[in-house]
């Protein structure tokens, strides 16, 4: 076996995190190598336009608007902007169950939005055109069979049988993480018994540039707007939550049985639905690493943590890890340290596990809340939502947390 190529830092995963991480660091200045298993040259082809629920994504993120700084100081956020996305200036959530609804909007905020909903391919696109352009060294269709922690340094084993070695290796493979396993960082999870069913609809009503989320006893439905290029308010994504035997049941449903359980379920707030794309489910399961760190290694992501979707803040999340692991690894560059110094590494960690944990906390008290049916519980939320949305200072606050704008 030839000897291993030695980088600073290997980022194991290109997808929208593992890629606006490599390009960060490579903007500091460190040698950067990125392994992606799947080969990027489809990402960078635009798509055609969007005129029917088929040409939609259905992997779509509510990016918060300090996820977009991010992707600005990256240089990429104007590459995506160029494209489909969908600025959006309300959130709207009640509790189907009751009377309770609050609303957000960012004029309340004095901001333009509260965040944007972009299809996850054209943020990786993005990200991967600026890639071509940067001292990344980008290592496509090669899928990583081993890693090992030297002294030193870690190095990843390639099936083609290339050994790959670098101070730091961060592994942002996903929530099915074997990067996590084979370096031995345990986690602590468990399963929802729910199913997320994802797709892209078409409405008789425009979406008003809205988030609408509505809360039931067996899981929430949310329609995120989209945008076609030609400016029509009319597409919706939708993720709708529901416990697994009910899932199925509306996944063996025709197109037109599912569109009426969704204007149901929805409570026609957008009209009819006129058309359904595919649609996809996937379970749900809680997760998150114990640690996010060992020596010579980091985990970023979905890797480290994956969410419930009812609040669409999983990339927000993983983002969050970037800009956390960017300042410590350029504070290290700054100051000569090694970027897998165990100083370091425990900073990031220190910044990151106890935000995601309350983030985490906080979704799982949700989802405790609204999937209770007692008439004393129904009676506690909806009067908290009511009271909620009368007290504009604390319900901003909770606006603002979202936005990631909590300083």
């Amino acid at each position: 076996m030839s000897e291993a190529k030695t980088y600073d830092i290997l980022v194991a995963g290109g997808g929208m995190i593992g890629s606006a991480l490599a390009l960060g660091l490579s903007r500091q200045g460190w040698h950067v190598a990125l392994v992606e298993g799947s080969d990027h040259e489809s990402l960078v082809q635009a798509p055609d336009p969007a005129t029917t629920v088929a040409d939609f994504e259905p992997r779509v993120s509510a990016i918060s608007v300090a996820s977009q700084q991010l992707l600005e100081q990256l240089g990429v956020w104007s590459e995506v902007t160029a494209g489909r996305h969908c600025p959006y200036q309300s959130m709207t959530v009640w509790d189907g169950d009751g009377t309770g609804r609050i609303q957000f909007e960012a004029a309340e905020l004095q901001a333009r939005t509260l965040g944007t909903i972009v299809e996850n391919r054209s943020i990786v696109r993005a990200l991967f055109r600026a890639l071509e352009q940067s001292p990344v060294e980008l290592i496509e269709g090669a899928r990583i069979i081993g890693c090992k922690r030297l002294p030193e340094s870690c190095t990843v084993e390639l099936e083609d049988g290339r050994s790959l070695s670098a101070g730091l290796v961060v592994g942002c493979d996903g929530a099915n993480s074997r990067l996590r396993q084979w370096v031995g960082l345990p986690t602590r999870e468990w399963d929802y018994d729910q199913q997320a069913i994802v797709c892209t609809v078409r409405t008789t009503q425009s979406h008003r540039f809205t988030a609408w989320q509505r809360f039931s006893t067996t899981g929430p439905l949310a329609f995120l707007p989209l945008l076609t290029e030609s400016g029509s308010e009319h597409f919706c994504s939708i993720v709708w939550s529901q416990d697994t035997v009910e899932a199925r049941r509306l996944m063996a449903l025709g197109d037109s049985e599912f569109a009426a359980e969704l204007e149901r379920a929805i409570e026609r707030e957008l009209g009819s639905v006129e058309a359904v794309s595919d649609r996809f489910a996937f379970p749900l399961r809680q997760r998150h690493a114990k640690d996010y760190i060992a020596p010579g290694f980091a985990l970023v992501g979905d890797a480290a943590h994956t969410i419930h979707p009812l609040a669409g803040q999983g990339a927000n999340l993983g983002y969050g890890d970037v800009r956390a692991l960017l300042d410590e690894l350029s504070r290290a560059r700054k100051t000569g340290l090694s970027p897998a110094h165990e100083l370091v590494l425990a900073r990031y960690q220190r910044r990151r596990k106890g935000e995601n944990l309350t983030m985490m906390a906080a979704m799982e008290g949700f989802k405790q809340l609204f999937g209770r049916d007692e008439l004393s519980v129904r009676w506690l939320r909806n009067t908290g939502l009511r009271w909620l949305n009368q007290l504009g200072p604390v319900k901003n606050r909770i606006a603002a947390e979202a936005m990631g704008l909590n300083g």
